[in-house]
């Protein structure tokens, strides 16, 4: 009966430190759904090779969160391998697993405060302005994007009907799109762009609405499936 509570309160301790490096991630910007499975494939060493990940690995705060959170779970395992010494010694100390788990539900319900929520979001944002140069943030945060934004990249191809049309055909100024850049071969256009005429192998880096992207590029998109 005591091995059973042990693992018991140990996995509410596993839960606890999830739901707390998810709320710190929260406070940097990152969506609650991404950020809990990013931080479960941390403390598991298992599926931290989505294409989520880059969200953090990008991202200068949230590489420091997520290296407590594995180093945390390079600790847990340490844990469980002297708790099954323990198991076998019959020498569980389920007292002190039970003042863990008051520390650290006190942490998670004063980091789920509202006013230290937006503390810690201030903070970060903060911090990210003193610290880091504009041009080592991540694309996301560098250009404010909302959920329904994204950024994209559009090639030119053989079948394109912008092929030598200048690209303010191609992008409206009604739009809902911006224009960041045009990568012709190894060099890099931001000239003038919306004069430029497009040609073949050109691929062009735009952000805007994710949907007016989609409809307006569907097919030219160099990340698109088929």
């Amino acid at each position: 009966m005591t091995e059973i509570l042990f693992v018991l309160l140990y996995s509410v301790i596993m839960w606890l430190v999830i739901e707390i490096a998810v709320v710190l991630f929260a406070a940097t910007g990152l969506q609650k759904p991404i950020a809990r499975y990013q931080v479960i494939s941390m403390l598991t060493a298992t599926g931290f090779t989505t294409d989520e990940s880059s969200l953090i690995i990008d991202h200068p705060i949230r590489r420091r969160i997520s290296a407590a959170v594995i180093l945390f779970g390079y600790f847990s395992l340490a844990v469980m391998i002297s708790s099954i010494a323990s198991v076998l010694s019959n020498d569980l100390r389920t007292n002190l697993l039970a003042v863990v788990i008051v520390v650290f539900l006190a942490i998670w319900l004063f980091l789920k405060n509202k006013v230290i929520s937006a503390y810690l979001t201030n903070k970060f944002e903060h911090e990210m302005d003193e610290e880091y140069n504009l041009e080592d943030w991540p694309l996301k945060t560098a250009l404010s994007l909302k959920e329904n934004d994204m950024v994209a990249e559009v090639e030119i191809r053989e079948d394109s009907k912008y092929t030598n049309q200048a690209c303010e055909k191609m992008i409206l100024r009604s739009d809902d799109i911006q224009l960041l850049f045009i990568k012709r071969g190894n060099i890099i256009l931001r000239k003038s762009l919306l004069e430029e005429k497009l040609q073949l192998g050109d691929r062009i880096l735009i952000f805007g609405d994710q949907e007016a992207i989609k409809k307006k590029f569907s097919g030219m998109l160099v990340d698109e499936r088929a």
